[in-house]
């Protein structure tokens, strides 16, 4: 019995000592037909080699379209670790180089590193199939031009798409955008234009431009005659912006620019002469210290027109509100004093939000709130108001002072889809305590909530309302503000309106006295 154990333990190990063998020459074997299918992959054209990285066997143009998605600064770390994207890198579409895309969020974008850096990754970037170029830098000195002309004579070849060149507030000098780059050669594909302080002056008629359809000049220097050449040969514009171009002193928008939809304007401040052609205008944004001109053309559909200037009665005046019946969102705003009431020259049967801010000194002591009532009336179909009188209620008179019946308009209109009112800044000043009573009986069955902020000290802009601390002179009205809004206002309310008062917080009612 031990020697047929013995026999069949020694049977049993040359079986596995067999296995072992055949499993080597099998592995062998697959090493050396894996070498000769990649020997045979190096001699094959580049346009049809497929890479491979972690088993995946995909197209050239694949591999180049995924690196494509990365940000520049990983495609580049990438390319340094994969033979997969060691060539695509340089066929990288955007090239966005900014502090942050290049080096970090630790570099000021103005240090020699970042110079050095953006003059390597072009010089061996290919040139071709770019689509975007995002440059900031945050200065620049006259010796930095003819480095900079060269970068964008690499970049902005055929088929680029969105152009962004940018300069930082304490640049040492002013960069001439070179606009003979602007030829034939990238005019048909450039869809976006953003430039920021530098000098726009071609030496000749540029364009046409047959793709571009949001331009944006920020702080450039660009005149009314150059910016009319430009406009009139990019007739698939829809975004217009045109920010503090103080060199800026006319505008003018032919009515062939039948694709421009938004149209901003700020701080423009030798502008002016505005004269707006561009029938399917739907956005208007002016923010101007004085324009002597304004026309619109007669079939602008303007939905939403937003007027921010020191003196509002006078852009009523020049007949701006009379040609745009279609409006759906009027946004008004003052800083300077305004002392007779505003009136809308017509009535707008489509406005649906109204926002008038009166801050500052934008109202003088014998202003009555109570006039709005009229201009509410002129717009039958709003949802929602909104009305900033963030000031002082020192001089106006109070309901104390004169506790007659509040007044009412005659033939007074009905507002039956407002929906929701707030006054920023509400005081207890008597036209404006009847204001706010005339609209909560006048809009009872379909108000839904009705705001009334005492603090009033929020930096109100279009985006949205910032708190602030608050000033003395309003913690001082807020207990005169309360009883008024108790007295006069509270018991008109109807239970299905939700009344919200917004009184100061701890810490500011804390200080009073102090």
């Amino acid at each position: 019995m031990g020697m047929l154990a013995l026999a069949r333990l020694m049977s049993t190990q040359s079986q596995r000592r067999r296995r072992q063998i055949r499993a080597r020459d099998q592995c062998s074997s697959s090493v050396a037909k894996r070498k000769k299918e990649f020997d045979r992959d190096d001699d094959v054209s580049p346009g049809a080699k497929r890479l491979r990285s972690s088993g995946l066997h995909l197209p050239e143009d694949i591999w180049c379209h995924i690196h494509s998605l990365m940000p520049l600064r990983d495609a580049a770390r990438t390319a340094c670790v994969s033979r997969a994207f060691s060539q695509s890198w340089r066929y990288h579409p955007n090239l966005n180089f900014t502090n942050k895309s290049i080096l970090g969020s630790d570099s000021d974008g103005c240090g020699m590193d970042f110079i050095r850096t953006i003059n390597r990754i072009l010089k061996k970037h290919s040139g071709t199939n770019v689509k975007t170029l995002t440059l900031e830098l945050q200065d620049y000195k006259n010796g930095w031009r003819r480095r900079l002309d060269s970068w964008l004579l690499i970049a902005l070849t055929p088929g680029i798409e969105e152009i962004s060149l940018s300069f930082g507030f304490f640049a040492k000098a002013t960069y001439k955008f070179p606009c003979w780059i602007l030829s034939d050669r990238i005019t048909n594909s450039v869809r976006c234009l953003k430039l920021q302080r530098c000098v726009f002056c071609p030496i000749v008629k540029l364009g046409p431009f047959r793709s571009l359809a949001m331009l944006r000049f920020f702080q450039v220097r660009v005149t009314g005659d150059t910016l009319g050449d430009l406009l009139s040969n990019s007739l698939a514009l829809e975004w217009l912006e045109l920010n503090s171009c103080k060199k800026l002193d006319f505008l003018k928008i032919p009515c062939q620019l039948q694709r421009l939809s938004y149209l901003r304007i700020y701080l423009c401040r030798r502008l002016y002469v505005i004269e707006i052609n561009a029938p399917n205008l739907r956005v208007f944004h002016l923010e101007a210290e004085k324009v002597i001109e304004l026309s619109l053309g007669v079939s602008v559909k303007l939905k939403l027109l937003y007027i921010s200037s020191p003196d509002l009665a006078s852009y009523i005046r020049l007949g701006l509100l009379s040609n745009v019946p279609d409006l759906e969102s009027l946004n008004l705003k003052s800083i300077c004093q305004i002392a007779s009431p505003l009136m809308l020259p017509v009535r707008f049967l489509h406005l649906k939000e109204f926002n008038l801010s009166l801050t500052g000194q934008g109202v003088s002591e014998a202003y009555d709130y109570f006039s709005l009532a009229s201009l509410l009336d002129s717009c039958p179909t709003l949802r929602n108001i909104f009305l900033n009188v963030s000031h002082k209620c020192v001089g106006h008179q109070t309901m104390s002072e004169d506790p007659t019946h509040t007044r009412q308009m005659p033939g007074q209109q009905q507002h039956g889809n407002l929906k929701s009112v707030t006054i920023l800044g509400f005081c207890y000043a008597k036209s404006l305590v009847e204001l706010t009573c005339y609209i909560v009986e006048n809009a009872a069955a379909s108000l839904e909530s009705l705001t009334l902020d005492i603090h009033g000290t929020h930096f109100v802009s279009v985006s949205g309302a910032i708190l602030k601390p608050m000033y003395d002179g309003k913690l001082v009205e807020a207990p005169r503000t309360l009883l008024a809004i108790r007295t006069y206002i509270q018991h008109r309310i109807p239970s299905t309106v939700k009344l919200n008062v917004l009184e100061p917080c701890g810490p500011c009612s804390s200080s009073v006295g102090h």
